[in-house]
C-alpha cells in the first residue's frame, strides 16, 4: 500500500497540472488513506499481540515459579521424613545390638561363674 501510494504521488508530481491532475489527486489521497489505515490497524494488531505475548509469559512464569517453589517444598518434606525415619532406624538398631550385646555379657558372666564356682546372681546387675 504504501509503494502505490509514493508510485502515485511521485507520478502526480511528474504530470504536474493536467486536466486529470484533480482526479489523480484524489486517487492518491484516497490510496494514502488506505495505507494509513493499513498502518494504524498493522500497529494495532502488533500492540496487541505484544501484549497478549507479554500476558502469557508473565503467567507462564509465575506458574513456574509456583510449581517449582510447591517442588522445593515436597522436597524438603520428604527429606525431612527421610531423615526422621533413618534417625528412628538407627536408633531402633542400636537398641537391638545394646541388648544384644548385654544379653551376650550376661551370657558369659553366667558361663564364667559356673567354671569358676561363683555365684551366677552376681551377673544381674
Amino acid at each position: 500500500m504504501k509503494t502505490k501510494a509514493m508510485a502515485l504521488a511521485l507520478l502526480l508530481s511528474l504530470m504536474g497540472c493536467t486536466e486529470s491532475s484533480e482526479e489523480t489527486k484524489s486517487e492518491v489521497k484516497k490510496e494514502m488513506e488506505k495505507a494509513g489505515e493499513a498502518t494504524a490497524d498493522a500497529y494495532d494488531s502488533a500492540k496487541e499481540s505484544a501484549a497478549d505475548s507479554w500476558d502469557k509469559t508473565k503467567d507462564a512464569s509465575s506458574e513456574a515459579y509456583e510449581e517449582g517453589k510447591e517442588m522445593a517444598s515436597d522436597v524438603y518434606e520428604d527429606s525431612k521424613k527421610m531423615a526422621s525415619d533413618a534417625y528412628d532406624a538407627t536408633a531402633e538398631k542400636a537398641g537391638e545390638f545394646k541388648d544384644a550385646a548385654a544379653k551376650k555379657a550376661y551370657e558369659a558372666c553366667v558361663k564364667m561363674k559356673e567354671q569358676m564356682g561363683g555365684d551366677v546372681s552376681e551377673c544381674d546387675d
